[in-house]
């Protein structure tokens, strides 16, 4: 299947009620994924699993504070 929407090259100048609610909810998803993936590590004995978890659960965080960022900047009307 071929998709045949245009992609979006510039986010859009203001985000509307919807678009942060979806923020919202991907932060809390973002959230919720760093902290499983710190828990686990902490119950980890194998070094390498260990350390996988610990990148993905920074991975989620920076995933979160990119969101953060979007919810923070000027173009977000209130």
């Amino acid at each position: 299947m071929i998709n045949t929407q245009p992609t979006m090259t510039l986010p859009p100048e203001v985000l509307t009620g919807k678009d942060l609610t979806y923020i919202e909810d991907a932060m809390s998803w973002e959230l919720l994924a760093m902290k499983k993936c710190r828990h686990y590590a902490s119950m980890c004995q194998d070094t390498e699993v260990r350390n996988f978890l610990d990148e993905a659960g920074r991975m989620h965080q920076g995933h979160y504070i990119k969101l953060h960022q979007h919810l923070s900047s000027e173009k977000v009307m209130q």
